[in-house]
């Protein structure tokens, strides 16, 4: 029923288990940390990519500029295209000092007209006429912005398309995306910072009610399991009310203990003193055959005393499975069958025969089959011991019956003894009492069984059978299966 408890840890166990224990707060910075910074880095992916964009459109139109600068400029002399590239084109892009310009003019029937002839000038995008195209492209090993144009000729003498085509180096372009990115990354760095620092500090905050909890109960006297009554957040009161329930339980069984320990300690003295009497008798008297009746009642007394350390111990065994051994679903019908062919021939011996009824093949309940067959035991044993008592010639008999019934099986146990009064019937059921004296017994197999029917959520009555004897009744609720659907 308990166990011996564990060593308490000396203080070089207690540091080494401290230091090797998770933390909740370490993993929740953790977290907290790698949350933000996947997000810091989505941030500088986002801020870089836009900062690219933003220095191609920014440059873009200093390139369209320029281009539209130079289309304007084509015209015709003597029936030949040319083109007069104004200043101010070229001045448009001198404001990034440090790039360089590339730039091509030819026509569909005048071919090359001027520029750098190995310039690529073939469009990245399917041709729209009239319209400008923007695209990268690798020109004498570096990459380079185009802007590429081609429309019809509109003079009256001429005639096919001229295409204009103007690259620029990238970098004015590279240097403004960087610095955009740089104060970006540097802004985004601080909050990132700046936020894992919060974490750190809130996560003390968040987890001061735990340590509240641990200060109160470290604060308590060894037997102080008061519920705790203290403050706390929403998110701990769940674990507040867990430690309430666990203390409440475990005061329970202290005060079951403390009695069940004071009765034991009662009904084993007295038998113990009554063998002290009588051995100091049996020791005093000079006849042998009253030295022999001394002795059988020696013997008697050291059997009662061997029942009571018995039930004892199946007691506290039941009792610890019943704490410690989750029920499942179980065949009542065996165990019951393998009790009562158990305390067949020990009934046999006395006199009473045992009567097992049962038409069910099996009576699925959710329930222990060890507890149950000690409940059947204690119930068919004190069934015998009563039928003995009752005076004739006839044999006695004890009638164990299994009958299905609306929701429950109801297991009878009937005897034709003395049977129980009325007010015995009240208190049969506490540990160590006895309703007659003059009959062998410890009072505690009752006890167990209103335990076990108890934890098996049964009922349990006890009725007069006729014309004389007792009907003990245990009804279980049936398991029902859920119908398929």
């Amino acid at each position: 029923m308990w166990r011996r408890s564990l060593r308490p840890l000396n203080a070089y166990e207690r540091q080494h288990d401290y230091r090797h224990s998770p933390s909740l707060r370490g993993r929740f910075i953790v977290v907290g940390a790698f949350a933000i910074i996947l997000i810091a880095f989505l941030a500088i992916k986002l801020v870089f990519d836009y900062s690219e964009r933003l220095a191609d459109i920014s440059y873009d139109r200093l390139l369209r500029s320029a281009l539209l600068q130079m289309d304007e400029n084509v015209g015709q002399i003597e029936g030949e295209i040319t083109i007069d590239i104004p200043w101010s084109a070229f001045a448009t892009l001198a404001q990034a000092s440090d790039d360089r310009v590339f730039y091509k003019v030819e026509s569909s029937s005048q071919g090359f007209i001027t520029g750098y002839f190995n310039l690529d000038s073939s469009p990245a995008l399917p041709v729209e006429y009239g319209t400008i195209q923007f695209f990268d492209r690798t020109y004498s090993g570096e990459v380079l912005r185009f802007a590429w144009l081609e429309r019809y000729i509109t003079e009256p003498d001429a005639s096919g398309t001229v295409r204009t085509v103007l690259a620029h180096t990238r970098l004015s372009r590279e240097e403004m995306a960087a610095s955009i990115t740089q104060r970006a990354v540097e802004l985004i760095t601080l909050v990132a910072l700046v936020s894992i620092a919060l974490i750190v500090i809130g996560s003390q905050i968040v987890l001061r009610p735990l340590h509240r909890i641990e200060q109160v109960l470290e604060s308590r006297t060894p037997g102080d399991l008061t519920p705790l009554t203290l403050k706390t957040p929403r998110e701990t009161y769940h674990l507040k009310v867990v430690i309430n329930d666990f203390m409440l339980r475990l005061q329970s069984n202290l005060e079951e203990l403390e009695n069940y320990t004071g009765n034991a300690a009662h009904q084993l003295r007295t038998p113990i003193a009554s063998l002290k009497a009588l051995a100091e008798n049996a020791r005093d008297i000079g006849k042998p055959e009253q030295q022999r009746q001394a002795l059988e009642k020696i013997i008697e007394q050291c059997e009662a005393l061997s029942d009571t350390v018995s039930f004892l111990l199946n007691q506290a065994t039941i009792s610890h499975r019943l704490q410690s051994q989750p029920m499942g679903l179980i065949d009542l019908v065996q165990p019951i069958r393998e009790s009562c062919r158990a305390q067949a021939l020990t009934a046999l011996r006395k006199g009473v025969m045992l009567c097992f009824e049962s038409e069910l093949e099996e009576a699925i309940i959710v329930g222990d089959t060890i507890a149950i067959e000690q409940m059947m035991q204690n119930l068919i044993e004190n069934a015998v011991r009563y039928s003995v008592l009752e005076n004739g010639i006839e044999q006695k008999e004890v009638v164990i019956r299994i009958t299905p019934m609306p929701k429950i099986y109801r297991v009878e146990v009937i005897d034709q003894g003395v049977g129980i009064s009325d007010v015995d019937k009240q208190r049969v059921f506490e540990r160590f009492y006895r309703g007659r004296y003059d009959i062998a017994g410890t009072g505690v197999g009752l006890s167990l069984v209103k335990d076990i029917t108890k934890y098996h959520q049964a009922e349990i009555t006890l009725s007069d059978n006729h014309p004389h004897g007792t009907v003990v009744t245990v009804d279980f609720p049936a398991f029902k299966f859920r119908e398929d659907s």
